[in-house]
C-alpha cells in the first residue's frame, strides 16, 4: 500500500445529477480502480471512476476519477470532450499498456443503467 493516505480526485464537466437536470437522456458508467491492471501493479487499488455520457450524441458530458494518477488520465477524457468525440473512441481505442488510462476502455464499457 502506498504511503499516501488519500487517493487523487480529478473531475471535469457535469456530474450525473447535473446532467439529469439538463433533461438529456444519459448513461452512467462506473469502474472500481481495482479492475485496472496498472492499479494492481502500482499496489494502489483504492478508488472509483465514474463518467456520464449523452445517449443521443454519445459525447462524454463529465467524469470523476478517484484513484492513482487520476489527473493524468482525466486529461485524456477532457481532450475527448473538447474534440466532441463519442465515448466509443475511448471504449474501443487501443490505449498503451500498462497505463492507468487503459482503464478508460473498461470504464466506457461498463454501464450502470
Amino acid at each position: 500500500m502506498p504511503s499516501h493516505a488519500v487517493s487523487e480526485l480529478a473531475r471535469v464537466g457535469l456530474t450525473e445529477e447535473q446532467a439529469r437536470v439538463t433533461g438529456r437522456s444519459i448513461r452512467g458508467a462506473k469502474l472500481p480502480v481495482k479492475a485496472i491492471p496498472r492499479a494492481r501493479t502500482l499496489r494502489d487499488t483504492r478508488g472509483l471512476w465514474k463518467a456520464v455520457v449523452d445517449r443521443d450524441t454519445e459525447q462524454i458530458l463529465g467524469a470523476a476519477l478517484l484513484g492513482p494518477e487520476s489527473a493524468e488520465v482525466l486529461s485524456v477524457v477532457q481532450t475527448a470532450m473538447w474534440a466532441e468525440m463519442p465515448f466509443t473512441r475511448l471504449r474501443d481505442g487501443m490505449i498503451a499498456h500498462p497505463t492507468m488510462a487503459e482503464g478508460l476502455n473498461a470504464l466506457f464499457a461498463s454501464w450502470a443503467d
